[in-house]
């Protein structure tokens, strides 16, 4: 992945996040809906997976890990891992 894939991927995560603000009452989970971000895209250098990391939500936030993994598969992303951090 280059960083203008990574940084599209950032683009992409960031207008999946502005779509969740407006379904935030269907999904559960400690998250800060003012300030959510996806703040990096990694790589890993053992088996290649992507992960997005999204700031401002409880690592434990599973429904919006859910909703963000399942709206980059129908945009077309597929193996890409998302995690949350505080």
């Amino acid at each position: 992945m280059t960083k203008d894939e990574a940084l599209d991927l950032q683009r992409v995560v960031d207008e999946i996040l502005e779509r969740a603000f407006d379904e935030r009452h269907d999904i559960g989970g400690a998250v800060n809906w003012g300030d959510l971000l996806c703040t990096d895209v990694s790589i890993s250098l053992l088996d290649g997976l992507v992960t997005v990391l999204i700031e401002e939500a409880a690592p434990e936030a599973y429904e919006l890990k859910e909703y963000v993994y399942n709206e980059l598969i129908k945009a077309g992303f597929r193996d890409v891992s998302v995690a949350t951090e505080w």
